[in-house]
């Protein structure tokens, strides 16, 4: 059995390979381009087991080389816990994760299947492009408060208003700016309709999402983006859990007699939690239970940490809808 540590970056990676015994048989720089490279120089290890640390291009190296070995992935904050204070560079980088590869000390982090990774892609694309809409509606209305314009219709972003909008006799530099970002607006709106329709489509390969939808404030995207972030729900041990892989759970710091509750560890996924938030935020309105527990926890704490709490429950609350549906469904 071989041991790979694989130092991972945009252009190039660096590769240390140990044996059962600890002796260095190999040590690789590639660059990212030479695919065929990598997967013979891997091709030729097996069998092998090789660790990547966490990053946002992983994908494509642990698609080309898992079919030759296994692949595990190093959770990159737990990794820097090991391994801070010292020296810093490529190959020992690499080195250090074979050793710590073969002596079992990785700490590893999710690998979601393909399935659930094109779900996360798409559910993420469609939350930037609505968060960019958003930044164009807050400039115009910036852009009018400057000119002390008020529109006349509720909605300043309809078809009407729009027209308002583009009719008023505004300076000229503010003229274009006005036009640049109606037309920034009107892209992103056509996007987001476009990634809309992929996403009910991706939905038909998800079809536990009717445990969730039926959440009050939880639609069709909201239960996609948190079943794309949860990835699947049976790798959680119990609800607990789901909200610490969330950040949504407090920091705690205790010696000898103290114990110290601080902030969220604002660990994992941020549009999990963006998401569980602001539909937290609709549910606490009609469910009871939640509501009265939100209650309980504002008048406490204030509004901050009762939003969290809430949040934190409603994952909880998710994870066990969804363990129910599926325990329903083996099949699926």
């Amino acid at each position: 059995m071989h041991y790979a540590g694989v130092d991972l970056h945009r252009r190039f990676l660096v590769v240390a390979v140990e044996d059962e015994a600890g002796k260095e048989v190999a040590m690789r720089q590639f660059g990212c381009e030479a695919v065929q490279e990598i997967k013979a120089f891997f091709s030729g290890l097996s069998p092998f087991r090789a660790v990547i640390e966490a990053s946002s291009s992983y994908r494509w190296l642990y698609e080309l080389i898992s079919v030759h070995g296994q692949v595990v992935l190093a959770h990159p904050y737990r990794l820097r816990a090991i391994v801070a204070g010292r020296a810093k560079t490529d190959k020992l980088d690499a080195r250090l994760l074979a050793k710590l590869l073969r002596a079992g000390l990785i700490p590893t982090a999710y690998i979601p299947p393909a399935d659930y990774q094109a779900l996360r892609d798409l559910a993420r694309a469609r939350a930037r492009l609505s968060r960019e809409a958003t930044h164009a509606k807050n400039e115009l209305h910036a852009l009018l408060g400057r000119a002390n314009l008020h529109s006349p219709y509720h909605n300043a972003f309809c078809q009407r208003g729009r027209q308002w909008l583009a009719g008023q006799d505004l300076p000229p530099v503010a003229r274009g700016i006005g036009d640049e970002l109606l037309r920034r607006l009107a892209h992103f709106e056509s996007e987001i309709s476009r990634v809309d329709a992929e996403l009910q489509g991706l939905s038909e390969h998800f079809p536990e999402v009717e445990a969730l939808t039926v959440l009050y404030g939880v639609g069709l995207y909201s239960a996609l983006l948190i079943i794309g972030e949860l990835g699947e729900p049976w790798r959680f041990g119990d609800s607990r859990q789901v909200g610490a892989y969330a950040g949504l759970t407090a920091r705690v710091t205790q010696s000898g007699n103290s114990c110290r509750h601080g902030s969220i560890s604002r660990q994992g996924s941020p549009w999990l939690r963006w998401i569980l938030v602001e539909a937290a935020m609709k549910l606490v309105r009609q469910d009871r239970q939640l509501g009265n527990f939100y209650q309980r926890i504002r008048k406490r704490s204030g509004a901050k940490i009762a939003r969290v709490a809430a949040a934190r429950k409603l994952a909880e609350i998710c994870w066990q809808r969804l363990m129910r549906w599926h325990g329903g469904h083996p099949a699926a």
